[in-house]
């Protein structure tokens, strides 16, 4: 994965003519590292620039050493600038430093300026960064030569999937199987990921179309009004159920442009549900597949272990106890990587079934959230059961300060309203989420404001982790592009099975990361 070292918003000085009482006046300064190769540096600037003109006009542009000064409206001045990092050794080759200094405000409101900063993250990846993406995702990015040749040619596809660095294989591997950049609708879910705004950037410099989950309504109606005028078939690749839904229940005028949906989590099928044996395209789960099975709940515990590490590093978790909510996939990797951490950690769940797995496995159970909270007093409690696990009542069972944290799409895991109600004040926590000062003297800190804690500020999984999902999207997507693909309206569930391990896919991942002799 590439990587973007973020610096926030910091002071720098900048001397004037020299003088006995010379004031040193201080400018904004807002940094970011990319990498690239020698001979596209001159460009990153102009990069800037572009990303600089989408929130203010630019009166004036003048070249400099190393970089660019331009003349903003309202008397605004600032420069742009492209070098080495301070430390060249201690980054990989091909480092290189973008900074914007705004040296004369002006007279732009504060929010402006603030933005403004912000533009030296707005830009695409570079040529290096993408050959390096590449190479992490072989099987996405290889999938083109393993199907057949144009397999997604007549087809406009709507893409609701995370706004990470490996979306852009994605989407670079679907462009090369036929489907034109105009023909794209992407929706930003809206989460803070550690590169959003440059995926955005990227997927607009390529021509796609991006809307904001909110406003799937519109995008929905704009995507199908582009596909008809292109005479293409509609398709939906969703993780998380935003889009087939909101079509059912909202725009079913626009329904029959659609060929089915490739959907990747069990929190979109789970939204399917009340719609039961009435869905009117088919459906391709991904999300339901043993293929996914195989290798996703470890990492994304695993993922979300190292980010609250990343999130609270002076924090002591090593015998401590933790209480895991839900025993689903993804919970029961959770418990056991939390137990691996030398976490006392419990279990609770709905269903009798998995409270008996969780103790076969060896974990503290309990069938009732408040007792377990009150006996177990858990510094860490962590919500995967993809719905509301925790309600504004049990915030009074909670003894001791502890964190609250979500594996589960948005942030459903917690009744946050009620818990806020409950609280006697609540206080903004920065980037580590918000803290709910409760009346028995204690503090619960809610991570990632209860959002999924592997996507806040990071990438969740390696990209090598992530390429056999992604990959198996596309396969899906080519499946119900296809005639005659066997797929009727509905969940079809063993069909997906069937078409996915006869892909191959299992098999090159295998011979990647299995113990075949050259492996690499």
């Amino acid at each position: 994965m590439s990587s973007v070292a973020h610096t926030p918003p910091a002071v720098a000085a900048i001397p004037r003519q020299p003088g006995p009482a010379a004031p040193r006046p201080t400018v904004p300064v807002h940094t970011v590292e990319v990498r690239t190769h020698p001979q596209d540096v001159p460009a990153l600037p102009g990069q800037v620039m572009d990303a600089i003109g989408q929130v203010v006009p630019v009166a004036a542009v003048e070249p400099m050493s190393g970089g660019l000064t331009a003349h903003l409206a309202d008397g605004a001045r600032l420069r742009v600038l492209a070098g080495p990092p301070a430390q060249p050794r201690s980054r990989p080759a091909g480092t290189v430093q973008l900074t914007v200094l705004l040296e004369d405000s002006g007279r732009l409101p504060q929010e402006t300026a603030d933005r403004l900063m912000g533009a030296v993250e707005r830009i695409p990846f570079t040529a290096l960064e993408c050959a390096e993406l590449a190479g992490q995702m072989p099987l996405t990015h290889h999938l083109p030569e393993h199907l057949p040749s144009g397999a997604l040619t007549g087809i406009a596809p709507v893409l609701t999937v995370h706004h990470m660095s490996d979306f852009l294989v994605l989407v670079d591997a679907v462009m090369r199987l036929g489907v034109p950049a105009q023909a794209i609708t992407v929706l930003d879910k809206g989460y803070r990921y550690l590169h959003t705004a440059r995926v955005d950037a990227h997927l607009a410099a390529l021509g796609v179309r991006v809307w904001p989950w909110e406003q799937a309504a519109d995008a929905l109606a704009d995507h199908t009004r582009r596909a008809r005028e292109m005479g293409l078939r509609g398709l939906l690749v969703d993780d998380g159920g935003y889009t087939l839904p909101v079509l059912i229940e909202q725009r079913p005028d626009l329904l029959d442009i659609f060929c089915g949906l490739v959907e990747q989590t069990m929190s979109g099928i789970t939204k399917l549900q009340p719609y039961g044996d009435r869905l009117p395209v088919p459906v391709f789960s991904v999300a339901q597949s043993r293929l996914k099975a195989t290798i996703e709940p470890y990492g994304i515990a695993d993922a979300a272990w190292r980010n609250l590490v990343r999130l609270l590093p002076q924090e002591k978790f090593e015998g401590q106890a933790a209480l895991v909510l839900g025993f689903g996939r993804i919970g029961a990797q959770l418990a056991e990587v939390l137990r691996t951490r030398r976490m006392r950690v419990a279990v609770h769940d709905r269903s009798t079934a998995a409270l008996v797995a969780a103790m076969e496995h060896g974990f503290t159970t309990g069938p009732v959230v408040t007792e377990l909270l009150e006996e177990h007093r858990p510094l860490l409690i962590v919500g995967s059961t993809g719905r509301t696990s925790l309600a504004g009542e049990h915030t009074a069972s909670l003894h001791r300060d502890c964190y609250l944290v979500s594996v589960t799409s948005r942030d459903r895991e917690f009744a946050l309203e009620e818990m806020r109600q409950a609280a006697t004040a609540v206080s903004d926590a920065g980037r580590l989420g918000f803290r709910l000062h409760l009346p028995q003297q204690i503090t619960a800190t809610v991570i990632a404001d209860g959002y999924p804690i592997n996507f806040h500020y990071a990438e969740s999984l390696p990209n090598k982790y992530a390429d056999l999902v992604l990959a198996s999207l596309i396969v899906g997507a080519a499946t119900l592009a296809a005639d005659g693909h066997g797929f009727t309206a509905g969940h079809n569930v063993a069909r997906t099975d069937q078409v996915l391990e006869g892909s191959g896919l299992l098999e090159r991942y295998y011979a990647r990361f299995g113990p075949q002799e050259g492996n690499r």
